[in-house]
This record gives structure tokens, C-alpha cells and sequence, in this order.
């Protein structure tokens, strides 16, 4: 699944390679649709719709052919995040006064449950894999929350933090000097279990896994269940797709070329790496193993493909 830029506008393609033809148009172009998201299940994709000035949450079955739309009182989204058991969304929307701005909704009851507090604007990191706990941040600072619960946690200072799939990291970003650098919180999943229990306090904020070099990381994401961070390297020059393991801090490059990749999504199922590149001066859609070998053109187009998902 992918989202095509088209001039000012952007509409949902479905992709299978092995039907003819190989893509369908989910939306069309009399607004924008943008940010698609598998749910874990794969029974259904949710995707952001902007039309007259408003960005509303649009669900979808798996064909694309039933569509509902996620209302909360007709507020503008910024974001969302699929709970892993694909039964609720956590949902960021525009900020309003003495209100929160992140919600649960639950698909079954059609609800919205607020998360966090109103007196302070949260922006959404992603869901624990048990889908009991929530990571957000506020101005720099990383909290967990329990949705369906009272408890929010102080973790450390950073920004965009992502929850391992194994349950164990947390992955963040700091900004230094203009260059965006990644950090490991280790034994988050230590910090859930000793939830309420009186502990001594340590001084443990994360660790940078780029100490001693110079980066600006664009983009990240998990890969192989947690072990290994997927990354892009944004430095003059260097816009190159790397795969770092966790325990080892051993750095594969996975592409060399001198044009820019984008937009890098893994597939635990296919051990594989989707990724947009402009080799060709349009932003086409390849595929290619977690090593960068068997590289090849998935779909290309005289337009953009600026967001994936499988």
C-alpha cells in the first residue's frame, strides 16, 4: 500500500505484483489521502483524508471497499497508530485548549477515550506490543501511559519514540546542533513491570548507538523483531539506507548509490525492506533483502510515492 503525490494532491494505491493490473486506486483525487497504515492483522487499513481544510481517520476493509469514517467531534488529525491487536487506534489530533490531543478509539464500540492530559500538547510515538501501554511526548520529554489506566511514566528526554517489537527497547531521537542522532532506552519492558512498586532511582536516560560518529538520521524503524534498528543517514552525500544490530552495534550499508532513499518500511513476515528511491527522478517504489542485495522495482510512476506500508 502506498501513497501517490500527484501535484498538490495525494490519493491510497493497493499494490499486489501478482494481479493484473497491479495496482488499485482506493481513493481518488478531489482530496487528499494520505498516510496509509496496515492494521497488524492485515484485515483492515486506516488512512488520513484532508478535504475542505480538515484531516478526518478513514477505516477500510482489506479490498478498500467499505470505508468509515473516525469522528471525534470534528477534530483535526495529525496522526494515528494501530494498537497491536488491531482492535483499537491510538489517535493524535490537533491540539485545543483544556482538551487532550491523543485518544483511544476502539473499532468495535466506535469511542474515543482521551489518553492524556488536556493542559499539555502530546505528540504520539507508537504502542507497546501487548497493547497495554502507550509512548508520547511533550515538548522533549518520553512518558508511557496506560490508556485504560491512570499511570503516566517520565522516561527520558527525546522525541518520536518507537516501542521495540519485542518488547524490551525504546528507540528516540535528540537533536544536537542541527543533527538528529538515535538512542536505545533499554528494559522498557523492566520499567512496565516495576509499575507502582516503590524502586530506587537511577540516572539511566538511554544511550546514543551513534557515540562516536557523526550522523543525522531522517528516518528509523525496527526490524527483526527488535533486534536490529533500520535507518536512513541524511548527511551530505550519504542518504543511504543502514541496518545497525542492537547487542553487537555492527552497521550494515544496504544501499550505495548517489540518490536519495526514502520511506524505508520492514516486513517481519517477508524479511524484507520497501523502500521508495529517485533513480529515476520520480520517487519509485523497490523492494530488497535485509543484506541490500535483490534490489528491484516494485512500481514506478511518473508521480511520487512518498508513504509505504505492507
Amino acid at each position: 500500500m502506498a501513497e501517490q503525490k500527484i501535484g498538490d494532491y495525494s490519493r491510497i494505491v493497493l499494490i499486489n505484483t501478482t494481479s493484473n493490473p497491479s495496482f488499485k486506486f482506493i481513493t481518488d483525487l478531489e482530496s487528499k489521502s494520505i498516510n496509509p497504515q496496515w492494521s497488524p492483522n492485515k484485515e483492515n487499513f486506516a488512512f488520513i483524508k484532508e478535504r475542505n481544510n480538515q484531516k478526518t481517520l478513514w477505516i477500510s476493509n482489506d479490498q478498500g471497499t467499505e470505508l468509515e469514517i473516525a469522528n471525534h467531534k470534528n477534530r483535526d488529525i495529525n496522526r494515528f497508530e494501530w494498537a497491536p491487536n488491531s482492535k483499537e487506534i491510538a489517535i493524535e489530533f490537533k491540539p485545543i485548549d483544556n482538551e487532550a490531543n491523543i485518544f483511544l478509539y476502539s473499532l468495535s464500540l466506535k469511542s474515543f477515550l482521551p489518553i492524556t492530559r488536556p493542559d499539555k500538547e502530546a505528540k504520539l510515538g507508537s504502542w507497546s506490543p501487548d497493547s497495554k501501554w502507550i509512548v508520547f511526548n511533550t515538548e522533549d520529554s518520553i512518558y508511557l501511559s496506560n490508556p485504560k489506566g491512570v499511570n503516566e511514566i517520565f522516561i527520558t528526554k527525546g522525541n518520536n519514540p518507537k516501542w521495540s517489537p519485542n518488547g524490551e527497547y525504546l528507540v528516540f531521537s535528540r537533536v544536537d546542533k542541527d543533527l538528529q542522532s538515535i538512542w536505545i532506552y533499554k528494559d522498557i519492558d523492566q520499567v512496565v513491570k516495576k509499575t507502582g512498586k516503590e524502586i530506587d532511582k537511577n540516572d539511566y536516560f538511554g544511550e546514543n548507538i551513534h557515540e562516536n560518529q557523526k550522523v543525522n538520521i531522517s528516518e528509523y524503524t525496527w526490524a527483526f523483531g527488535g533486534n536490529k534498528i533500520l535507518y536512513i543517514n541524511n548527511l551530505p552525500n550519504d542518504k543511504e539506507i543502514y541496518m545497525m544490530d542492537i547487542k553487537s552495534k555492527k552497521i550494515e550499508r544496504l544501499t550505495n548509490n548517489k540518490v536519495d532513499e526514502s520511506n524505508i518500511v520492514w516486513s517481519e513476515r517477508y524479511k524484507s525492506i520497501l523502500f521508495t528511491s529517485n533513480a529515476y527522478n520520480n520517487s519509485d517504489i523497490y523492494q530488497m533483502k535485509p543484506n541490500g542485495s535483490s534490489q528491484e522495482i516494485i512500481l514506478n510512476s511518473k508521480d511520487n510515492f512518498v508513504f509505504l506500508d505492507w
